[in-house]
């Protein structure tokens, strides 16, 4: 069995932690940060982007981070402006709330132990080469034994020891601040008496804390603080380091803070008048350097100080970053909403050809329509029947296979007489298992570069859907497009619900063009209207040999409403609003296999990546930044198109088979060639290629792998043709049975293949 590797990590597996941990929904944002935080106010939990992905470093970050959101309360933390007081709270916060997580969840114990071996080995704390005996305040040894838990080998003294009951007696953060005060005060008097004594600026303590004058600390180049001169710029960087620390919970505002001096004294003596007043006229050597200069010496743990250092190393500086948004919420409002219902589809189309009278020899056309229509429909009408009944018969086969038998405990008069040898006299039941309830949903793409192969597309897709009412099976098929009624490129967008925070998404159309829920006699003019459209696209882009009559026919037809012509290719947008129609349709009608179908001839638009903000504005897209899409409370992280993504998350989402049909309109080498996938050099990669080729040729389509697909099929555009085989008009030479036999079979192969869409929809859910 291998062992568990814990340096590997995934960014959406730690964010699931942190919400387990916090026992709420918290937002989680990995970035460009130097230090953990967490937002009590908007509940967001910051975590910088680590160059070592250590997972034990990142889980004990991200529990101590969850129990400052649990059990740290933010105005009181806020309200502490004293550096000296907030570094002693700071430790003995910590060790409380890392108590109140440990118990609470044991299983970060070992990820806390590790932790810190690892940083410790790494002398983040800046305790190699000292003492923690000797060299250390109480402070210091208060975070080192929890942040060790337990385990380093520490000699409290009695007084020490006093200390310690203390700090483990304390409940809630008002504890922590009295007692915070009493340490610090106790502290200052410690260091008061030992200014006393002769070898006071060569004790390891203060040089340590850089309490000593100021030939000894420039002298000392082991100063933990690294201060040097001890100069003003070096002072406020320390200030600054202290409220950059990543145990400094929720202070933001620390990263652009720096205390500044006035009147020889720290910007947050000046913010803390009550301690201003009592130190007035002291002049201790911790509140002033040697000689009574002006220079405070600040009593803070130098192992935070030290942490807060070292951990800017563990930073990857080479990452800028994430922009966190959420994909927009489709908005379902009559008028406002991208969806158009097949009522008010048919309904616009049936007005528009009313207003086209004028203009057109309208009942010409009409007559040419339903001609041409009915004919295509008695055509297929055989074929179809004959994919019903082979599809019924492989789910009955499949049926069989998952049958069992049962003794029904009735004795079979037919077996008594084989009972002296045989205990197998009882009768047996066969139990076949019921099918599974199928379901059907397709995205059709209107786009323009579609023009040329859009009626066939159309021809196949009614194919699909008259096998569908002919089986019961449930379905909607969705057609979209970028062009839509009263377009206004000025105007705010309909199609979204336009929060704060979520991507700006463009309007579009998605119209639902055929359902399940139609009558027969809709679902006729839904489908007729649909070859209305490819017709009219067909007889408009591509060039054909038509007969006179029917040319004059067609020329006379009433056309299409602007807001469905062929636009550019909204299949992001759709995904989106179809990730909220999918589960809702399986619910309503009880569906337990589903099989979601694309049929497209390109990739979807590429989002805009601009974010909605609360004035109604927009923050525009950082380049340098990779865009964080929240949908459904997951994320995922992606720089370009997000098609791959949308796809993945329906399918894991919804439990959804997910088949894509893309059409090609060229069958040329460099055509194939990003779709052959892996390959072991250059031979193989051109026999893959000449493979596909071949494939296309014979059944007029080609599997291969594609990222968010179950299965996709390449499609040759100029092969797809619905094909009818009528034997009045097939070449007989000599009329014989073979030949006949022979004739006939091929026909009905082609037949069959001819219906690429049908027959890959029936392989997949047979």
């Amino acid at each position: 069995m291998m062992k568990k590797d814990t340096n590997t990590m995934n960014l959406e597996v730690k964010s699931n932690l942190a919400k387990l941990l916090a026992t709420e929904n918290i937002t989680i944002q990995h970035n460009a940060v130097k230090t953990a935080s967490f937002d009590v106010k908007n509940r967001v939990l910051t975590l910088p982007i680590f160059k070592q992905k250590s997972g034990d470093v990142y889980d004990m970050l991200i529990a101590h981070e969850c129990a400052h959101a649990l059990w740290t309360p933010y105005e009181e933390w806020q309200g502490i402006t004293n550096s000296e007081l907030r570094s002693y709270v700071n430790v003995i916060e910590d060790t409380r709330i890392d108590k109140l997580i440990q118990a609470k969840y044991p299983g970060v114990v070992k990820n806390y132990e590790n932790g810190f071996d690892i940083l410790e080995k790494q002398n983040f704390f800046g305790i190699n080469g000292r003492d923690i005996n000797k060299d250390f305040m109480i402070i210091d040894k208060i975070n080192l034994r929890s942040k060790s838990l337990n385990r380093l080998p520490f000699m409290f003294a009695p007084k020490d020891k006093e200390w310690l009951v203390k700090v483990d007696a304390v409940k809630t953060f008002k504890d922590v601040l009295t007692l915070a005060k009493e340490m610090l005060d106790w502290q200052k008097d410690q260091v008061d008496q030992m200014a006393k004594l002769p070898d006071f600026h060569t004790n390891s303590v203060i040089k340590n804390y850089d309490l000593g004058d100021d030939e000894d600390d420039f002298d000392d180049e082991d100063s933990i603080d690294g201060q040097g001169d001890n100069s003003d710029a070096d002072q406020n960087d320390d200030d600054a380091d202290e409220k950059n620390d990543f145990n400094n919970f929720g202070d933001e505002e620390a990263d652009d803070q720096k205390d500044t001096k006035q009147n020889g004294k720290s910007q947050s003596d000046d913010n803390t008048k009550d301690e201003e007043e009592e130190n007035k006229g002291e002049a201790t050597h911790h509140a002033k350097g040697a000689g009574g200069d002006d220079k405070p010496r600040l009593l803070k743990a130098i192992t935070d100080d030290s942490f807060t250092q070292k951990s800017e190393s563990l930073l990857d500086d080479k990452n800028k970053g994430y922009r966190y948004g959420k994909v927009p919420t489709p908005n379902f409002k009559d008028g406002e909403s991208a969806l158009t219902s097949y009522k008010t589809w048919l309904k616009d189309m049936n007005d528009y050809r009313i207003k086209q009278r004028q203009y057109s020899n309208i009942a010409k056309y009409d007559t040419y329509l339903d001609n041409s229509y009915k004919k295509f429909m008695n055509e297929n009408k055989k074929t179809v029947m004959y994919l019903v009944k082979e599809f019924e018969m492989k789910k009955s086969a499949q049926a069989y296979k998952r049958a069992s038998q049962d003794k029904t405990g009735i004795i079979d008069p037919l077996k008594l007489p084989q009972y002296k040898y045989s205990d197998d006299i009882f009768k047996k039941l066969t139990i076949i298992p019921d099918g599974k309830n199928h379901g059907m949903m397709m995205l059709l793409d209107w786009s323009g570069s579609m023009a040329d192969v859009l009626f066939d597309t159309v021809k196949q897709l009614i194919n699909l859907v008259e096998f569908c009412r002919k089986v019961n099976i449930p379905y909607e098929v969705y057609f979209f497009t970028s062009e839509r009624k009263n377009k206004d490129y000025d105007s705010p967008t309909t199609s979204w619900s336009r929060k704060a925070g979520e991507f700006m998404f463009e309007d579009f159309n998605l119209v639902n063009c055929v359902s399940h829920r139609m009558n027969k006699k809709v679902a006729d003019k839904a489908l007729k209207t649909l070859y209305h459209m490819g017709m009219y696209f067909d007889n408009r882009y591509t060039r054909k040999y038509i007969e006179s009559e029917d040319y004059y026919a067609q020329e006379a037809s009433w056309g299409i409403p602007s807001e469905y012509y062929l636009g550019n290719t909204p299949l992001n947008e759709s995904l989106i609003y179809i990730n909220t129609l999918l589960p809702m349709f399986k619910k309503k009608y009880d569906i337990e296999k589903m099989t979601f179908i694309t049929l497209t001839d390109g990739s979807g638009n590429y989002p805009r990546c601009d974010i909605r903000t609360s004035d109604g504005g927009k923050e525009e897209k950082d380049w340098d930044k990779t865009t964080v899409y929240q949908i459904d409370n997951k994320k995922f992280a992606e720089r370009g198109n997000i098609t791959e993504q949308l796809l993945k998350h329906i399918k894991k989402q919804h439990d959804v088979n997910i088949i894509g049909f893309y059409i090609i309109k060229r069958v040329r080498r460099w055509d194939l060639e990003k779709h052959v996938g892996e390959y072991k050099d250059y031979y193989d990669k051109y026999k893959k290629i000449d493979s596909m080729r071949k494939e296309l040729t014979k059944n007029k389509a080609v599997a291969c792998d594609s990222e968010g697909y179950d299965k996709y099929f390449l499609l040759d555009g100029k092969k797809m043709k619905v094909e009818n085989f009528d034997m009045s008009g097939a070449e007989v030479k000599k009329g014989t049975a073979s030949e006949l036999k022979r004739i006939f079979g091929k026909s009905m192969a082609n037949r069959l293949v001819s219906r690429v869409v049908l027959n890959k929809f029936i392989q997949e859910v047979a």
